[in-house]
């Protein structure tokens, strides 16, 4: 790479991704040979493994959780919230970026008020190619696939693959938007402010449908919102609205 040249963070993730399906593969065919990468990496393909594996690293963190979030769960979210909340309550930090198909998630948006008012700090990313939880800088619990939530797991301790895991978080975190207030009404979570609310949605790659739903307002309402907070912005498109509105300290 030449001196000076920029990184995409995306770009940076789905390498990461495509060299992590690698390291499994080779896994696989290592099975009862000596294990790869100096023992520092772990294949898990059964949802209790990975069930207890996720919770003793929340368990065993000093000072905080990372995560790369988005459906599908293997255990329903609500399931995990009380452990999140007595870590939270112990001082730990989670930090957390969501993909926007969160807020297509009524399990989801559920929780995250609740989380959110005990302390995690959450931001939004239109594509989120993988999920993805550090535990400290010690370990990774790595999903390599979006289609069954309990399969091709990867556990990395420390090496200079989660170095690299670890680097990627924090780029994502700069290029991620705030995530929209949130507060419980009865059993679903709805966001406030709608102006503001929109462009973080929209930054976080909602359709017109999805905000409507989301905020509770007509179809109509939300695009003519839509079109005039794009104008006032001079934005192209929907993304570019929410980043220039993050940009003008809007949201």
């Amino acid at each position: 790479m030449a001196d000076g040249a920029v990184v995409d963070p995306l770009d940076e993730l789905d390498a990461q991704v495509a060299r992590l399906r690698v390291v499994a593969d080779e896994l696989r065919e290592a099975r009862g040979k000596p294990v790869l990468e100096g023992n520092q990496v772990e294949l898990i393909e059964d949802g209790h493994t990975l069930l207890r594996t996720y919770e003793e690293m929340q368990r065993s963190c000093q000072v905080q959780v990372r995560a790369l979030d988005r459906p599908p769960y293997s255990t329903p979210p609500a399931s995990q919230q009380k452990l999140e909340l007595d870590r939270l309550a112990d001082g730990l930090v989670y930090r957390a970026i969501y993909g926007f198909e969160v807020f297509e998630s009524e399990e989801v948006m559920a929780v995250l008020p609740e989380l959110r008012a005990a302390g995690e700090v959450s931001r939004v990313l239109p594509q989120m190619p993988m999920k993805m939880v550090l535990g400290d800088d010690t370990m990774a619990l790595v999903a390599l696939t979006k289609r069954a939530p309990a399969e091709s797991h990867l556990l990395i301790r420390s090496s200079g693959l989660l170095d690299g895991l670890i680097a990627m978080f924090e780029m994502l975190w700069g290029l991620a938007v705030p995530m929209p207030e949130l507060e419980a009404n009865g059993d679903v979570a709805e966001l406030r402010a709608p102006d503001r609310d929109i462009l973080m949605l929209l930054a976080g790659g909602a359709t017109d449908d999805m905000i409507s739903r989301r905020l509770r307002i007509s179809p109509r309402t939300t695009q003519r919102r839509v079109r005039a907070l794009m104008d006032a912005l001079g934005a192209q498109t929907r993304f570019q609205a929410g980043v220039q509105a993050a940009r003008r300290r809007w949201i």
